[in-house]
């Protein structure tokens, strides 16, 4: 049996922000960057690959605070901790210590993501299969013990999410054969970041549409004019039949979205994304009755699977978008699928970043093989930093295409981290 022999983390920043990729309404700067988890086996050939993503200063918080989970880990056998995985995420996310910066948000949730990622990632290299093969093939009930429930179960119990599951796989074959086949339609914010100037965002929406996207998601939030101006730009090139999406990044008051939303509203919004602070769960429900059925969008920043049972519950978003990072990984994730599913809500994952889109693949398929009955299929995508990575997410026609490789994806090339390593990569070194 393979044992954990160290665990590494590694502070890797990519120098996005020199060429604006990533700006919105309040993250003007971004530089790219991921906390970054290798879990040596002391088998050579088998090494969990994990992170998180954050955009520059912070990540140094994340490495920081993952090396004070790593005793947990070290001498244990790779079994053990599958078996385990529940339990040892709670001592982690429950720390008696750590939990006091948190709990269970901020710091801790973003460093216990890339940790378990990375061990998620092991486990199923441990198995020889893709990481979503790997969770759809579970037995149920076993599946289930390794999910997080607690604080949720007055909305879901593991009664439920375990018929929502069994349902599901009457169909399994099927769907698998579909899903591998066809692939998993999504998004492209890549032509509107809020600080590409007219004529780049213009040339970029042509090249995209030439390629056959069918669905835009641009930034707004920082001058409604301009957003006004923008809007009219993107729909005129994009036409009628495609799809349009807006993101405010949370910079509007719930009395400004609700204003801003109705001037934004005639250019035929599919969704309006994080229009105001994302723990506001009232304030969303305001919007939602005071803009005339425009559909808000939300959960890149959500906390936890606390904060996701009251939007959900309250129905104060229609579209819920877990993030791969922000949350601690797929002991959470899950659940929250779950809860969206008994509620009926459509899941559409938030990617892009460093490692997002190679790891919500993974979380979109699970979703609609074994989770949701919504029909409602779609999830970002943001080729930001894919050339850095050895196995990026792949797209065909507006799908992602299924991965088929053994764990969960996202592992940064050697040359990248050797270069972008934070303070002392070759890169970064006497800046």
């Amino acid at each position: 049996m393979s044992k954990i022999i160290d665990i590494i983390v590694k502070d890797i920043r990519f120098p996005t922000s020199l060429d604006n990729l990533g700006s919105d309404s309040v993250h003007v700067d971004c530089d790219y960057s991921a906390a970054y988890v290798e879990i040596f086996s002391d088998d050579k050939d088998l090494k969990g690959i994990g992170l998180t993503f954050t955009i520059g200063k912070g990540n140094d918080l994340c490495v920081a605070c993952i090396k004070h989970f790593k005793p947990l880990f070290l001498n244990k056998n790779i079994t053990e901790i599958e078996k385990n995985i529940n339990s040892l995420w709670r001592s982690c996310t429950n720390h008696s210590q750590l939990r006091w910066i948190g709990p269970e948000k901020g710091v801790i949730q973003l460093s216990v993501a890339a940790l378990f990622n990375g061990f998620w990632d092991l486990i199923s290299k441990y198995h020889r299969k893709p990481l979503w093969k790997y969770i759809v093939d579970l037995n149920t009930e076993d599946l289930l013990n390794k999910l997080s429930f607690t604080y949720i179960d007055d909305v879901i119990t593991k009664e439920e999410a375990f018929n929502i599951i069994e349902g599901k796989k009457n169909n399994i074959q099927i769907a698998t054969q579909s899903i591998i086949k066809n692939g998993f339609p999504c998004y492209t914010t890549a032509a509107g970041w809020l600080g590409y100037s007219d004529e780049k965002m213009i040339n970029l929406t042509k090249k995209y549409l030439s390629e056959g996207w069918t669905h835009f998601k641009m930034k707004v939030g920082q001058d409604i004019d301009r957003d006004i101006h923008r809007c009219k730009l993107v729909r005129e090139i994009i036409g009628k039949d495609n799809l349009l999406m807006i993101d405010a990044n949370q910079a509007w008051s719930v009395k400004e979205s609700i204003e801003n939303i109705n001037k934004l509203k005639e250019f035929d919004l599919y969704f309006v994304e994080e229009p105001t602070n994302p723990d506001d769960i009232l304030g969303f429900k305001k919007i939602k009755n005071s803009v005339g059925g425009v559909k808000l969008a939300t959960g890149e920043m959500c906390q936890n699977r606390i904060v996701f049972k009251q939007f959900l519950e309250n129905k104060s978003l229609d579209f819920c978008q877990i993030d791969s990072c922000r949350l601690a990984s797929l002991n959470e994730i899950l659940p929250i699928l779950l809860m969206s599913s008994k509620l009926n809500i459509p899941v559409i994952a938030h990617a892009g970043g460093v490692g997002l889109c190679e790891y919500v693949q993974h979380l979109n398929i699970i979703n609609q093989l074994i989770i949701t009955n919504n029909t409602t299929y779609l999830s970002e995508y943001a080729e930001s930093c894919s050339e850095h990575l050895t196995n990026p997410s792949i797209i065909k026609n507006g799908h992602y295409v299924t991965p088929m490789n053994s764990g969960y994806s996202a592992i940064i090339k050697k040359d990248s981290v050797k270069k972008f390593q934070f303070p002392n990569g070759d890169y970064w070194k006497g800046k």
